[in-house]
């Protein structure tokens, strides 16, 4: 898996039965502190970081994947515990779909980073049917060795796009009625939504974007509307909103970096330049994947 942290089949627990998340986070964390790195540390304490840092957002990836993690104190190298499930474990995820296997890490707490390295990778790699099948099919601990023996992770790197990034799961496209799409994100409680032509990015819609389309243009000039409290103005947006496509009202200011940006670059560009979000492409311009500000305290700072 790495030079720092070979996964051998101490790591490894394949086809394990759960009742529920507390019961496979139990059953991970009594592996990994059978592992030499973890010597002197106490399950109870592993355990309770574990379920905390759960607490705070679930670790579910979603097609099958839950990647519990914490940072422990005193640590000095990444450990790994994987695990594939006898029988699916429901529970709340991002796709609805079952944990069938779970990656256990805990990561030196000096060293974030080398964690968020970890997840990227792990995630990508789980996120390819082709690769993460013959994971749950394995019946021997040497199978999932030899077989993550291939997610080689380069530690000295620096973050960039492509580690942090997620997948975009909701989009539109330019000839959609607004009517339908503003239902779409009123169900998926989405603030932003891309529009996507034949998987490019060509714009986007926010919320806040929609809010002013019933607003006259003079209006964005005023510190106070005070001395019009009973304008109504969702009245000239349902006008618009009437005959309007979703290319005819998204923003065409969205901000397209490569997947080796920077950490810097991506934090200056929604902190500063005040993007909603960020679109990671590839040469063609084709996109891969998306940074928000919820990813971005979800995947850095809440690591």
């Amino acid at each position: 898996m790495s030079n720092a942290n070979q996964l051998s089949g101490a790591n490894i627990l394949t086809r394990i039965e759960a009742a529920d998340k507390t019961a496979l986070f139990k059953q991970l964390v009594d592996k990994a502190i059978e592992l030499p790195q973890l010597k002197g540390q106490k399950a109870a304490i592993l355990l309770d970081a574990v379920r905390q840092r759960e607490h705070q957002a679930p670790t579910t990836l979603g097609n099958g994947v839950i990647l519990p993690h914490a940072r422990i104190a005193g640590l000095q190298e990444l450990a790994v515990v994987i695990a594939t499930l006898r029988t699916p474990l429901e529970c709340e995820t991002p796709d609805r779909k079952p944990i069938r296997i779970a990656c256990l890490l805990l990561i030196p707490d000096d060293q974030p980073m080398r964690g968020l390295k970890f997840i990227a990778h792990f995630a990508a790699y789980a996120r390819m049917p082709h690769l993460l099948e013959p994971l749950l099919r394995a019946r021997q601990p040497e199978e999932i060795v030899e077989r993550l023996s291939r997610l080689n992770i380069d530690y000295q790197q620096a973050v960039i796009a492509g580690d942090i990034m997620a997948p975009c799961r909701h989009w539109a496209t330019p000839d959609l009625p607004l009517r339908q799409v503003t239902g779409l994100m009123a169900h998926w409680h989405l603030e932003v939504l891309p529009v996507l032509d034949n998987k490019h990015v060509v714009g986007e819609l926010a919320c806040t974007e929609l809010f002013k389309l019933g607003i006259p243009d003079f209006f964005s000039q005023l510190k106070s509307v005070g001395f019009i409290r009973f304008f109504d103005p969702f009245e000239k947006y349902f006008s618009v909103e009437a005959d309007a496509k979703t290319g005819d009202v998204m923003s065409s200011r969205i901000c397209l970096y490569p997947p080796d940006a920077t950490l810097i670059e991506v934090v200056f560009a929604i902190s500063v330049l005040k993007y909603h979000q960020i679109y990671v492409v590839d040469r063609q311009d084709e996109l891969l994947g998306i940074i928000d500000q919820a990813l971005l305290l979800e995947r850095i700072i809440s690591l």
